[in-house]
């Protein structure tokens, strides 16, 4: 019980120092709704076209850093609503200003940067107002008659001060308005992330027309993926399998020839052919590997990934907890998306272990692989983490990279999954 009044404590100051923050960005959303309504009126002079590019820039400035906060806080990240810039970008004014009116979440972050100043800054300021008003209430059992006499007139909220009594039941009311004030203050910034939410979270229409584009980048994505993985198995077969057996073919030819004249001969062609056929069969073992690893199709993904941590360069560590097995599919996405990921850091990170968490957590398949090298990994750079998101992203998977200077680097990726089995794995 202690423990759970300690905690509820902490909770109500910290919410009740976001709330300051967020009364403190509502300030900066007035400035702003008056630079907008200013810059409308202009929009007949021509100075309002001219100041629209930098006053949306300064509103979303502002939406951002508002969304950050609402997800960090409520734990549901906002998506970023806006559409890319066009490639080649508009250069004149009048080019630009259309873009920006054509965009449906500029009316969004208009509508949202005029009302914020009340409705946000309302839920905003109302903690710390219930919080500081309580020690005036307390202090009317003291300060309560003298000033009641003084002023002809004194109230602390419905509680009129006409003595000592009420001056008594109006410090009672603020010593209990303290913790209410503590309790009351985590649920106003909940409700101020999803005030937020309401305005500058991506419209329906918006989440559509990224939807389709987002399934239409990943079909193309999956099927160059597919033509390249094609080409890839045709280039090994012709250059390996196909050409061993091709040779076995002619030695075995070869001896034919020599059955009869030099039987020496054909003992050593013989022995030739069946190394060449064994060779033949370990790359056709390698290459299915390579498409289908066995032990991913028999033991599933946890075993193959503690398989691909044993033959892993850098020593490295599995945790494991899944309720199942995810569809074919997306074990093999995550199969090769971790094997590729433990290689760049054995090669590149100069990390000295590693260590792979692999877990199933509403309806999300999670894989966080940790080393402790330089650091350094940008997705934007390189082509391994990019073909690994674009992997990934054909299953509406995800791809985050954390790799400041100086390490760790924690790679992690998401893949949304249904498990079939109901067999428990853990290490």
């Amino acid at each position: 019980m202690v423990r759970l009044g300690r905690r509820m404590v902490g909770d109500g100051f910290l919410a009740l120092r976001r709330s300051l923050t967020l009364w403190r960005l509502s300030i900066v959303a007035t400035a702003l709704s008056l630079t907008v309504a200013m810059m409308v009126l202009l929009l007949g002079t021509g100075l309002g076209l001219l100041m629209m590019p930098r006053t949306v820039a300064a509103v979303r400035r502002l939406a951002d850093r508002q969304r950050e906060l609402a997800g960090r806080w409520s734990g549901e990240p906002i998506p970023d609503p806006y559409e890319p810039p066009p490639s080649p970008a508009p250069t004149g004014v009048l080019a630009r200003c259309a873009r920006l009116v054509r965009d449906g979440q500029t009316w969004r972050d208009w509508l949202w940067v005029t009302l914020d100043p009340i409705v946000g800054g309302l839920l905003a300021i109302l903690p710390g107002a219930l919080f500081l008003a309580s020690f005036w209430g307390i202090g009317m059992v003291f300060y309560g008659v003298p000033l009641h006499r003084h002023l002809d007139g004194l109230h602390f909220e419905f509680i009129p001060i006409l003595g000592q009594r009420t001056a008594l039941l109006a410090s009672v009311t603020g010593l209990a308005q303290i913790p209410f004030s503590l309790w009351a203050a985590p649920r106003l910034v909940r409700a101020h992330g999803r005030w937020t939410r309401s305005l500058l979270a991506p419209s329906a229409t918006a989440r559509m027309a990224h939807r389709i584009e987002h399934l239409s980048a990943t079909r193309t994505d999956a099927v160059d993926a597919q033509m390249a993985e094609i080409r890839r198995i045709e280039r090994d077969l012709h250059d390996g399998a196909q050409a061993r057996l091709v040779a076995m073919g002619m030695t075995l030819d070869a001896a034919t020839h020599l059955l009869e004249s030099d039987p020496g001969a054909v003992r050593a062609l013989l022995i030739e052919a069946r190394e060449s056929s064994s060779k033949a069969l370990e790359e056709l073992r390698d290459l299915v590997r390579g498409i289908h690893p066995p032990v991913l199709a028999d033991r599933g993904l946890a075993d193959a990934v503690r398989a691909l941590a044993l033959v892993c360069p850098l020593p490295t560590e599995v945790t494991v907890e899944l309720p199942g097995r995810p569809e074919p599919p997306v074990e093999s996405a995550a199969y090769f998306a971790v094997s590729e990921v433990l290689t760049n850091a054995a090669k590149h990170a100069g990390a000295e272990k590693a260590l792979v968490d692999l877990r199933y957590d509403q309806g999300m398949l999670r894989i966080a692989v940790t080393d402790d090298g330089h650091g350094g990994a940008d997705l934007t750079r390189g082509t391994g983490l990019r073909g690994i998101q674009r992997r990934l992203a054909t299953f509406d998977g995800t791809l985050t990279v954390h790799s400041p200077a100086g390490g760790p680097t924690l790679v992690t990726m998401e893949l949304p999954c249904v498990l079939s089995s109901p067999k428990i794995t853990s290490s």
